[in-house]
């Protein structure tokens, strides 16, 4: 479903280290990093919080690049967001905020930094946009960009469902319907699905739609 090459994780490798020697980072704590971040993201359990996430993220981000006022902060958040990912807890992103915070303060990133890498990630737990102390202004587009997959074309959504479910295939079916349809509606009965006017032009209307879609497939099977 959603994988990628031997050759683009080594072009991911790259762009990690390209990232944090831009920061100034520790090369040797880089090397270190990276090796966690490719145990996290190689678990098994992972059909879509995988490499490829990270990938199609940090092309969106590149993309966007002219509207992002801090591309560090965004690109430490998609690098760290979902590195705990275990679908049978509920502190995920609590989790991998902290694993963060260790892991950036040992490569020796700007402290400034650090904190707002943690609220982006904080705020996937329910993809909205609280109120910070000296919140990163990027918050809202980074929370687009994670949800872009959601404006996918029909048939890489449909893959996407399907990931997902696999991702919780211990989940009884009768189980899983009930609770994929509850995150459905919370997306769908949003005013603004999208925080971001660019993201809301590109992705809104088929995002609704495939909302729709799945919300349908999971009601009447």
């Amino acid at each position: 479903m959603f994988l990628i090459s031997t050759e683009q994780k080594k072009q991911l490798r790259q762009q990690w280290l390209d990232l944090i020697q831009s920061l100034a980072g520790s090369p040797g704590q880089a090397e270190k990093a990276w090796g966690l971040l490719d145990k996290h993201y190689s678990e098994p359990h992972r059909s879509y919080h995988n490499f490829s996430h990270i990938q199609a993220l940090l092309q969106h981000a590149d993309k966007m690049k002219a509207e992002i006022r801090d591309f560090a902060v965004v690109a430490l958040a998609i690098w760290f967001h979902d590195i705990i990912y275990d679908t049978r807890a509920s502190n995920n992103e609590l989790k991998s905020a902290e694993l963060t915070g260790e892991i950036l303060s040992r490569l020796e990133i700007d402290v400034l930094v650090i904190p707002k890498v943690q609220q982006c990630i904080l705020a996937t737990a329910r993809h909205e946009v609280p109120q910070f102390k000296n919140q990163a202004h990027d918050l809202p587009l980074f929370l687009d960009l994670d949800i872009a997959i959601l404006g996918a074309t029909p048939d890489i959504y449909q893959q996407y469902s399907q990931a997902i479910r696999h991702e919780y295939r211990w989940v009884m079916a009768p189980m899983y319907r009930t609770g994929r349809v509850k995150v459905l509606k919370r997306f769908a009965e949003r005013e603004k699905l999208f925080f971001t006017a660019t993201m809301a032009s590109r992705f809104d209307a088929q995002a609704r739609a495939n909302l729709l879609w799945e919300t349908k497939k999971l009601t009447f099977f």
